[in-house]
């Protein structure tokens, strides 16, 4: 079932709500970049923290995305209103928050990225949204600049579940 078919500015992405059925396809994406991430020396996700069963204990199915362009699956992320754990001063509905991001491997460096971030932000101007809202690891680099070149302004660092994260966010006009 689609959620939305995203064909404003240019992105013509189908975005479909993850069920209890398809979860393993969106484990499996992340799976595949925490592979590839590994094999370049930048561990991001452990593979035991992204199976299905442990993504079901802090996520909502509904609020993991799959996203589609003609038919292919081009890429994954989740989209929740209310994170306490990084934004625990934020109220519910006040922002968006984008975890989890990955690409599908075979589709890497085509700027399927960019176009799931603003299928993100899409979603977040129909709920009347005005920020999309997420963290990075302090010394991820390449991430921080691919965040930055898509709008996102650095809020702060904080040492949050043991992590070093940069909080960013993003204004949606």
């Amino acid at each position: 079932m689609f959620l939305k078919n995203v064909e404003r500015r240019g992105i013509n992405l189908e975005v479909v709500n993850a069920t209890h059925e398809s979860i393993e396809i969106f484990s499996k994406v992340l799976n595949d970049s925490a592979t590839w991430l590994n094999s370049i020396n930048q561990p991001m996700w452990k593979h035991e923290d992204i199976t299905s069963e442990e993504l079901l204990k802090k996520y909502r199915v509904e609020d993991m995305k799959l996203c589609y362009e003609k038919g292919e699956l081009i890429g994954v992320y989740i989209l929740q209103w209310y994170d306490p754990l990084f934004w625990e001063n934020l109220m519910e509905n006040e922002s968006g928050i984008l975890h989890k991001l990955a690409v599908c491997r075979e589709n890497a460096k085509k700027g399927y990225g960019s176009k799931l971030i603003q299928s993100a932000e899409l979603m977040c101007k129909e709920h009347n949204i005005k920020w999309l809202r997420l963290n990075c690891g302090t010394f991820r680099d390449r991430l921080r600049n691919f965040y930055e070149s898509n709008g996102f302004k650095m809020v702060d660092r904080v040492f949050i579940d043991n992590r070093d994260q940069i909080r960013y966010e993003k204004f949606l006009k």
